[in-house]
């Protein structure tokens, strides 16, 4: 209650509880409430399995107005190989479900690599039917036990093509749809001439003079810049896609001490320290690139995203050094290229 308190104090406007499992917490409700009292957006980031009708309800009743609940694939047997237990899809199923008849603002949240990425299409419309009001896509970090799989993430042209596909999707199926890669900006405005922008993985929206200057301003990978996480020993870190970069800890130091003191956070609001191509990008100001996939994948806050097609560079470099004593693929083997086929197709 302290903290939350005191990220009232520092102005923080918006709040969203993730894990982990929130809803596992008895100090939720009571949490989140105080949040909201403070005047505060309460979010929360959930897998869904534990809401129920009576759930959702007390959710409302505490302030919650965001509810992103994260589905793996847009069939039973997909998702729940993914999560490792048998009957997840259905439960999740049914906590969106209770969330949309409760009148949350209800998100789709899938973290594509490339065993569901084939499944993204399915996705959009599962999400539409079920009455959704928005669909995210998440990048997949080499972060915690991600480190050992690398291999599943996206190519660069593999991350393209879906980006592009969320743009062509989000015109023809009636729901928002959004992307926490940053080069979601630069498709948007490649694909519409300029006539959409999107300044933030919160938002997409028809241009204007003002919005144009509000996707340069905010643009992008917020960590540092827009939002920052709080771990629960109290670590406070750029992203949570950054669980050990530590900047300072809220049980010694205030948050706003924290966020305006921290030599590691304006490194990060800083686009013109940029490594590679993402410093030389004509789009760095609306994208710049994901922070914690450099730091993932090159342990440099300020290095290249080498998950954009303008990065292959880094990209292939990553996969050298992974493979040391392997004679060096393609870029796209022959499944990743079925894939891409499909992703075009769609």
């Amino acid at each position: 209650m302290k903290v939350v308190k005191d990220l009232a104090e520092a102005g923080v406007v918006s709040i969203a509880f993730s894990g982990g499992e929130p809803l596992m917490s008895r100090d939720f409700y009571r949490v989140a409430a105080e949040a909201k009292e403070r005047g505060m957006y309460v979010a929360l980031a959930t897998n869904g399995t534990l809401i129920t009708q009576r759930v959702a309800r007390r959710l409302k009743e505490s302030g919650v107005e965001y509810v992103e609940v994260s589905l793996d694939a847009a069939t039973p047997e997909v998702h729940d190989k993914f999560r490792g237990i048998p009957g997840s899809f259905e439960k999740t199923m049914r906590g969106i479900k209770n969330c949309v008849k409760e009148g949350f603002f209800t998100c789709i949240a899938t973290a594509v690599t490339k065993l569901n990425l084939h499944e993204i299409p399915r996705l959009v419309r599962l999400a539409r039917d079920v009455g959704a009001k928005r669909f995210i896509t998440f990048n997949f970090i080499p972060v915690g036990r991600a480190e050992d799989i690398s291999e599943l993430d996206l190519t660069p042209d593999q991350r393209e093509e879906l980006l592009k596909l969320l743009f062509r999707k989000s015109k023809e199926d009636g729901i928002e749809i959004l992307s926490t890669a940053p080069q979601f900006a630069r498709v948007c405005l490649a694909m519409s001439r300029g006539r959409a922008v999107a300044p933030t993985h919160f938002y997409v929206g028809q241009p204007s003079w003002d919005l144009h200057v509000l996707a340069e301003f905010i643009g992008g990978c917020g960590a540092g810049r827009l939002y920052g996480a709080l771990q629960p020993n109290g670590d406070v870190t750029p992203c949570v896609f950054m669980p050990n970069l530590v900047v300072g800890n809220i049980r010694e130091r205030g948050f706003l001490d924290i966020w305006h003191n921290s030599e590691v956070m304006w490194k990060l609001r800083n686009r013109e320290l940029l490594k590679g191509y993402c410093g030389k990008c004509e789009y760095k100001y609306v994208c710049g690139g994901c922070r914690a996939r450099a730091l993932g994948y090159f342990e440099d806050i300020l290095a290249p995203d080498p998950g954009c097609v303008n990065n292959k560079e880094f990209y292939m470099r990553y996969l050298t050094g992974r493979r040391k004593d392997e004679t060096l693929r393609s870029d796209i083997d022959f499944h990743d290229f079925a894939i891409l086929q499909h992703l075009r197709n769609s």
